[in-house]
């Protein structure tokens, strides 16, 4: 008969995130999740088999909990309002008052064996977001607040562009103030009436 679990596995799962988020996939090893997580390794493999696949339930928690954050940050908005939101919660996240950190997905992606896995979740991601964004363009141009005959694809593009330009530059340090002036600064330009 099985033992039951000793741990919670959400608590494992956010305090192994943390883990990858600060050294990476390739420079965290067992013994770093083990430490951070509070976890046993038998009881690690056991729950998750591996390295591998504890970094997939992770990333998998991460994007869930993210698409939630961003649901919840626009919830009732529409339009340039919507984006707007979108951009404020990010901005948030990329910089939380510990530290500035980026995107977890980004950060993970860049470099390391951790490529292909975060590529294969991203592209999912991505899709989801650009998606939402053309449908909130849609809901602006029908409002006025975007020009007719704007190319819709292409402006979502563009601000996926400025919201990866935003991750990437809280991970290098850019600050708070910076992030939410190039923000707006951009926003500006794809709003402009």
């Amino acid at each position: 008969m099985a033992r039951p679990r000793e741990f919670d596995e959400n608590q494992a799962l956010d305090a192994a995130l943390e883990a990858f988020w600060a050294r990476g996939y390739d420079a965290t090893s067992i013994e770093d999740l083990v430490a951070a997580t509070g976890v046993g390794r038998a009881s690690l493999y056991g729950a998750f088999r591996d390295k591998e696949h504890l970094f997939r339930r992770v990333l998998d928690r991460y994007l869930e909990r993210d698409m939630k954050q961003i649901a919840e940050a626009t919830r009732e908005l529409s339009g340039e309002a919507a984006i707007r939101a979108f951009f404020a919660q990010r901005v948030a996240k990329f910089c939380p008052k510990d530290g500035s950190r980026g995107c977890f997905l980004q950060a993970s992606g860049t470099s390391g064996s951790s490529v292909d896995i975060v590529e294969s979740a991203g592209s999912g991601f991505a899709r989801e977001m650009r998606a939402w964004l053309v449908d909130q363009l849609k809901q602006a141009q029908a409002a006025g607040q975007l020009a007719r005959g704007t190319d819709l694809a292409a402006v979502a593009d563009l601000l996926l562009v400025l919201h990866n330009g935003l991750s990437a530059s809280a991970r290098a340090g850019l600050s708070v103030k910076a992030l939410r002036t190039a923000a707006d600064e951009g926003l500006a330009r794809v709003f402009a009436r």
